[in-house]
Parts: structure tokens; sequence; C-alpha cells
């Protein structure tokens, strides 16, 4: 069974080694396509052992991706970004999803990104490794087409892409293209609402996120991800009582889901101190979001934030269980955060213990 590897670039030389060099023992050929680089991409590429290809830059990543699929000849193809890399512990997942029947495999993206000057992950399962045959459509945030069923792998990928770096422009412009074609798309809609999040126009998110948010039949495997960054863009923009309406209609559809309650517990914490004497019998609902969080645990084949069914829940119960004055149940909870390393619980920890 021979794998390859397909990955598309630009200017990508102070990436690609580290992306090549984490994948390279557990793939049989590796290709890389050049979309245009006019630094030392493509002898980086060569210099690694990769067969480099040029493609024209059209304003299309499903077109530059089917470029780099026609030219592996592996029986199974491994996408990669650039600006990511193999998580070693998981490298022999590869070789384990390919033995199994053929299906489009999903791999758990690691992203590292910033909020509110604090390294937080985002975790998104993708679909990256496929027989060949398979191909892509959509200009930007592409999808695989295939009738093949899609299947959660163990392989992990480390992404650090977005991390201070500043790509919404380009996102946006290819994003509105692929919109003029296609209106009421409601993933393009998210996605372009995302961008806007992203550079802080709460405002025109809310516009984007409410017409994604209307035309979703709420099956769609983004849904959940949607509620969740709208529930977050609503926040911003204190439109607290939308926001409440909100998490009450989706609570069935989302129970499962870590994130949706993790947002729910940040939400109530602000409804509640909006108005304490309106709000004051919903302060036990605080508890039960964060609880439920800690039920669900960590869930890899869900996209969300890393922590949100862990460290971040048990750490935000403790400041809640803080601040009603119940000190025992909120070590309890700051002792479990600290444990899987979260340094702001270990902080906490240290300023109780300084003031007993």
């Amino acid at each position: 069974m021979k794998i390859t590897l397909t990955t598309i670039v630009k200017n990508e030389q102070s990436h690609l080694a580290s992306c090549l060099l984490s994948v390279k023992e557990y793939v049989n050929e590796m290709i890389v396509v050049d979309t245009g680089s006019t630094d030392n991409t493509k002898q980086i590429a060569i210099d690694c052992g990769a067969t480099v290809y040029d493609f024209p830059w059209t304003n299309s990543f499903a077109e530059a991706r089917n470029y780099a699929l026609q030219q592996a000849t592996g029986d199974w193809i491994l996408v990669l970004d650039a600006d990511e890399q193999l998580v070693p512990e998981t490298a022999h997942a590869i070789r384990k999803f390919a033995d199994g029947s053929p299906a489009i495999g999903r791999v758990n993206i690691i992203s590292k990104y910033l909020d509110n000057g604090e390294i937080h992950y985002a975790k998104s399962p993708i679909s990256r490794f496929f027989p060949k045959g398979v191909y892509y459509k959509g200009n930007i945030h592409e999808q695989v087409v295939s009738d093949l069923p899609h299947r959660m792998t163990e392989i992990s990928i480390l992404h650090d892409g977005y991390y201070q770096t500043d790509k919404t422009e380009r996102n946006l412009k290819l994003l509105n293209r692929e919109l003029e074609q296609d209106k009421n798309n409601p993933y393009l809609l998210m996605q372009i609402a995302r961008e806007h999040k992203n550079k802080q126009d709460y405002v025109t998110a809310d516009f984007y996120f409410s017409q994604s948010y209307k035309l979703t039949t709420k099956r769609e495997g983004y849904f959940p991800k949607l509620v969740v960054e709208f529930i977050y863009n609503l926040m911003k923009l204190s439109k607290l009582d939308e926001c409440y309406n909100i998490i009450q209609q989706e609570q069935p559809t989302l129970e499962e889901y870590p994130d949706f309650h993790f947002a729910s517990g940040m939400f109530y914490m602000d409804y509640i101190l909006s108005n304490v004497a309106a709000h004051v019998e919903k302060l036990p609902r605080i508890e039960k979001s964060f609880l439920r969080c800690l039920q669900l645990g960590e869930r890899a084949e869900l996209s969300g934030t890393v922590g949100t069914g862990s460290f971040l829940a048990a750490y935000n119960l403790g400041v809640y269980l803080e601040v009603v004055g119940d000190i025992q149940k909120a070590r309890h909870f700051y002792e479990l955060s600290s444990g899987e390393g979260y340094e702001k619980a270990t902080n906490r920890l240290r300023i109780l213990t300084a003031g007993m």
C-alpha cells in the first residue's frame, strides 16, 4: 500500500521543512505543488526529498489541490498544508487507517491561536486522508467530494499558520467571490462571519452569522461550531437576550457538544451580572453548564477549543465557586485544572493557599 503526501505552497520557506520532515518517514512519496514562490520554498522541498511541480495560482485552493492529487501515484493520499506538522505519536495511525476499508479519513487539526493575550488551541476534525480518486471543490475552505463514508482517524496534525498572522483579507476576497455564485450557502456565510469576527468587526459578523443560522438545516456537521461562534459574537455585542433565546432553542440539539455548554456557562456569567435582580434564579445554570462540560470530556471527533471538556471548564467552574464563596469546592476544581497543566489554575491555588 503506497501512501503519498501532497501539499500546495507559495513562499513557505519558514514552514515547509518542518512539515515535510515530520511525515517523510511515514509516506512513500511527497508531492509539493508550488503556486508562484519567489523565495527558497522549491529548493527546500527538493532538499527534503519531495517532487516539485509548478501550477499557476487561479484563486482556487480546490484547483491547486486537485492538480497535486493528479500527480500522486499512491493508493492513499495524505493532505497537509506547509504550516502543519504530523504529531509523531499518531504516525502509526496512517498505516492503520489505510489497512482498513476505503473511507475518507478525518484527522484532528490542532490550531494555535491567541485570545485575549492567552494562547489557546482549537481542534477540528477535517477530511485529509483518503484513497486516490477523491477530489476537492471550493475556492477556499475547500471540501472533499466523494461517496465514501467519512471516518475519524487517530492522526493528529499541529497547525500554527494563523498564530499572530492575519489572512482575513485574502480569505474574504475568495469567500465573497464564491458567495456571488451561491448566495444562500450557509457554510460560506458562516466562514465570512468568522473572518469578520476574527478582525473584531462584530457588527458585520453578526449579519452573516444570522443569515447562516437561518439557512441551516441543523444537520450540517459545522452547525455546532456555527452556534458557538454566533453566541460569542452576540456576547461581544451585548445582545444577551438574543443569545439567551438561541441557547434555549439549541440546548436539545447540542446536548452532547462540550463547547456549547462552555459557551453557555460563560454566557450565564455575563447574563446574570447584567441584571442580578432579574436573573438571579438562573445562577445554578453556570455550575450546571461547566459540570456538563466535564461530564462530556474532550472529544476529538468534534471541533472546538482544547480544554472546554477538561481544564478550561474546571478552571471557570472554580472561578464561579470562588466568587460565590464555596472555597473548598473551588479548590477542588482548580486542582483538577492545574493537574492538567493549566497555569492560571495553578496561580489561583497559590493565591488561595497564601490567603489561608
